[in-house]
């Protein structure tokens, strides 16, 4: 069963998160593995945003078995959808996939936009 996590997003700002997945306070060896994330409207609803590897927006630091949410300013601040849901998935070398986190995103829209 997936953990669950509100994703809270300051639009236009930088956004880091770690994320080390433990069973038994051990943390999962992410060795080969990679990781994919949605942002949609609602569950089946329209993509907002897709974070992975090849964009930048989702990597996996093997040495420390931490995957690695990246959101840049711009990103965000493209947005005009300020709320919907996600979910965080694993993909192990074997083609197993484990949906990790899931749950809704809220995005506080940005005033300041720097112009």
């Amino acid at each position: 069963m997936a953990g669950k996590y509100r994703l809270q997003i300051a639009q236009g700002t930088t956004v880091r998160r770690g994320l080390v997945w433990k069973r038994n306070g051990v943390p999962v060896d992410l060795t080969g593995c990679r990781a994919r994330m949605e942002y949609r409207t609602s569950v089946g609803g329209p993509l907002v945003h897709r974070f992975d590897a090849a964009n930048g927006g989702l990597t996996i630091d093997e040495s420390t078995n931490t995957i690695n949410l990246y959101i840049t300013p711009a990103t965000s601040s493209a947005w005009t959808q300020l709320s919907g849901v996600y979910d965080l998935e694993v993909v192990f070398p074997n083609n197993d996939v484990v949906r990790l986190i899931e749950g809704s995103v809220t995005v506080s829209p940005e005033v300041t936009t720097g112009e």
